[in-house]
């Protein structure tokens, strides 16, 4: 651990983008045992030091923000059992903050940086159904999402409500190729460590310099995947999955059984799962074409399966 005074950082860092397979790459990391991640999977230092966390207004998640470290040291306290294992931090939230590149350089810069990346259009729905998922989000369609999203942001909603704005992963690939030599930055795609994960881990082990073991998890980790249907309340369901004081003290009281035949008669019936229109698809698409190219350049990486307007 460094002094006290000093800025700690670990020896590497995944970060980003959102809901392109940085949980994967959280479980296969965390599986090797020459690798320490912390229990905390998105510590998100780098992009709050010394700042607030919570989001200004919109709905978000409590537990995720309430877990973020503002601080050195209940950021280094993470990593207290981390021993001689090579130490990483797994935060999405580090690609698109427009700080956290240049902080991580600075208390780090032989730190290793390990990005994925996703067809955007894929990765704004995919962000979309997370939200609706959770309760999360207050639009019906994804498309009444994408016209509010500009004014969301301007009036501090979570970050995860840029649905579009954050695939636009140029300017965040520049910002930590402008600060790190290219060979301290893996590229990787989430469309490959669907169907070549084994390849994918191989270049991982080798970008950190850990033996390559068979990989004990190579499933997806998609937890959209197979949704069929959504809260028709989110409002109510956000408010059950994020408890109060005294929904906390009735949890402890009712049984189980009891608590979910109420909280089934509260939320009601589900609605159907939201699909992503054509039009849709095809709008994004093309907002993203002019930044295809460039990608492809800066990265190696082939995009040939993202979608083109």
């Amino acid at each position: 651990m460094k002094h006290a005074t000093e800025t700690f950082a670990p020896d590497f860092f995944v970060v980003g983008a959102a809901k392109a397979g940085t949980t994967a790459l959280y479980n296969w990391l965390q599986d090797h045992p020459a690798i320490f991640l912390p229990a905390v999977k998105e510590p998100g230092f780098f992009a709050y030091a010394d700042g607030a966390a919570l989001p200004k207004c919109g709905p978000f998640d409590p537990n995720y923000f309430n877990q973020i470290a503002v601080d050195n040291e209940s950021y280094s306290a993470l990593y207290e059992k981390a021993g001689p294992r090579l130490t990483g931090d797994v935060s999405p939230v580090y690609l698109l903050n427009e700080n956290a590149a240049e902080r991580i350089a600075a208390a780090r810069p032989d730190a290793r940086i390990i990005i994925v990346l996703r067809d955007p259009v894929e990765r704004a729905f995919s962000q979309y159904m997370h939200h609706v998922r959770d309760s999360l989000e207050t639009c019906e369609t994804f498309e009444q999402a994408l016209a509010e999203e500009s004014s969301r942001l301007a009036a501090g909603w979570s970050w995860g409500h840029g649905y579009a704005t954050h695939g636009h992963y140029c300017a965040q690939i520049k910002r930590y190729l402008s600060v790190f030599p290219r060979e301290q930055v893996l590229f990787l795609d989430f469309q490959d460590m669907q169907t070549e994960p084994e390849e994918c881990w191989r270049q991982l082990c080798t970008h950190l310099s850990i033996e390559q073991r068979p990989l004990a998890q190579n499933e997806r980790v998609n937890q959209t995947v197979g949704l069929t249907e959504i809260s028709a309340r989110p409002g109510i369901t956000h408010r059950l999955r994020h408890p109060g004081k005294a929904q906390k003290l009735l949890k402890q009281i009712l049984p189980w059984i009891v608590r979910a035949k109420i909280r089934q008669v509260i939320e009601g019936p589900g609605r159907p799962v939201p699909l992503l229109r054509m039009d849709t698809k095809r709008s994004l698409a093309n907002r993203y074409q002019g930044e295809r190219l460039r990608i492809k350049e800066m990265t190696g990486l082939s995009l040939t399966h993202w979608l083109t307007s």
